[in-house]
């Protein structure tokens, strides 16, 4: 009789843990979804800035190139520096929250950069724009073009 008492108690402790670290791995598991997700986010929307940025310049070539290039340069930069930074063979758990977070952030900084440069493109190539789109370099325009994740 104690050894059945026993072997329950044993087999809802058993089930109690087992419940416990499912709920445990199901938080861990949205949480990782969620700080990939946000990641996903910040990618689309620093690839989304540089094919708005394009759209509005495309009477200029030569510039929309060079965007299009650094975008393209940008992104296979952006790959390998997570590869090198938050590699998977240290060992050491990756904390997902804090790699989104990064990439955010350096998602952003890129975006700013593409702020600065149009910025300066508009200072000195407005004349370009003024009989196909004499908003191209608008103020209203500028801000449209660019966002950012908080």
């Amino acid at each position: 009789m104690y050894y059945s008492y026993m072997k329950k108690i044993l087999l809802l402790l058993i089930v109690i843990m087992i419940s416990v670290q499912a709920a445990l791995c199901a938080n861990t598991s949205d949480d990782k979804k969620s700080a990939y997700k946000l990641m996903v986010q910040s990618h689309k929307l620093q690839h989304d800035t540089a094919w708005r940025i394009i759209d509005n310049f495309r009477y200029d070539h030569q510039f929309t190139n060079y965007i299009k290039f650094r975008c393209q340069l940008f992104e296979s930069d952006r790959q390998r520096l997570m590869n090198t930074i938050f590699t998977v063979s240290s060992g050491m758990h990756t904390d997902d929250k804090a790699i989104s977070a990064f990439m955010i952030k350096y998602n952003n900084n890129e975006i700013n950069s593409y702020k600065t440069i149009v910025q300066e493109y508009c200072k000195y190539n407005a004349f370009k724009f003024e009989k196909r789109d004499p908003q191209a370099c608008s103020a209203e325009r500028i801000n449209l073009l660019f966002q950012t994740m908080p």
